[in-house]
């Protein structure tokens, strides 16, 4: 039971983690209809920005996050306008396969900038382990995975305020349902959608920065953690903000679960299998809403 336990709280820090990426592909989906398939790449940009920020700077943690997130916003910023955007009015397919290819922009920056070696990630808490009684035995609570579930829990409850209190919030939702009417009620589309990639960004930022410090950085480290934050997203309901939360919190558990009673070789796999299983049982995810197309 006390190994039940402590894996299940594990298992809920990493999927934290995932739910925060998943945001970020649900509010771009619900916003702006669209995928957007390099999402993982910036939450391994936002891991390497938060590296230098914290090895070379030696700046506390709360700056290495919000610089992590500001320069990650920023770079999404650039490549949007650069990239994203001559696309708008074209084929959706087309902006679809250029956010593929995003993937291997972000990927080559990442490489000229800091290099294909692996890199350790400096502590931004202190690693302090406590041990709580519980039915008699003792239960180890790792600080580090408290401070990643404490901070993901107050960034999701922020975006959840933000959208639906805040003007730019509403305006996104509103852009969500008909951009057209939107724009005829005087919402400046160009800056909604900036927002919405400015929320997406840091959303990854702060991740990438969180999981630094608990694994290596590298270049390539945005590609399965990407995937399966994704898979978190359709496993909730692609576009729904508690559909990420519980998507990405509910496959966390599951791949903890499955690599200590089963194989911890076929951890990665366990994602794909739940998603095969949702998408059979029900396709719009375990929150989403079917939709009803009039023919």
């Amino acid at each position: 039971m006390v190994i039940l336990v402590q894996a299940l709280f594990s298992g809920l820090a990493q999927g934290c983690v995932y739910a925060l990426i998943a945001l970020g592909y649900s509010v771009i989906y619900s916003t702006l209809k669209m995928g957007h398939f390099a999402q993982g790449d910036f939450y391994m940009l936002g891991a390497f920005i938060g590296l230098n920020l914290a090895a070379a700077f030696g700046l506390p943690g709360v700056l290495v996050f919000m610089g992590a997130a500001l320069l990650t916003s920023a770079v999404m910023l650039i490549l949007e306008y650069a990239a994203y955007r001559p696309m708008y009015n074209g084929p959706p397919l087309a902006l679809l396969i250029c956010t593929l290819g995003m993937q291997y922009v972000v990927q080559e920056i990442a490489k000229t900038l800091w290099g294909s070696d692996v890199r350790r990630f400096p502590p931004l808490f202190a690693n302090t382990v406590y041990y709580v009684s519980f039915l008699g035995d003792r239960i180890a609570i790792s600080m580090q995975n408290v401070w990643v579930i404490t901070v993901c829990i107050a960034l999701m409850a922020a975006l959840v305020l933000f959208m639906g209190k805040t003007k730019t919030g509403i305006a996104m939702g509103a852009v969500s349902m008909n951009r057209k009417a939107a724009a005829l009620m005087g919402v400046k589309i160009s800056t909604i959608i900036r927002s919405t990639y400015i929320i997406a960004a840091a959303l990854a930022a702060v991740a990438g920065v969180l999981m630094g410090p608990l694994y290596s950085v590298s270049f390539s480290m945005g590609g399965i953690t990407g995937n399966k934050a994704m898979t978190a997203a359709i496993m909730g309901g692609f576009g729904s903000l508690s559909g990420a939360i519980v998507g990405g919190v509910l496959l966390g558990i599951v791949e903890t679960l499955g690599a200590l009673y089963l194989s911890s070789a076929y951890k990665d796999v366990f994602s794909f299998v739940i998603l095969i299983l949702i998408l059979f049982c029900r396709p719009q995810g375990i929150l989403g809403q079917a939709s009803i197309t009039k023919v």
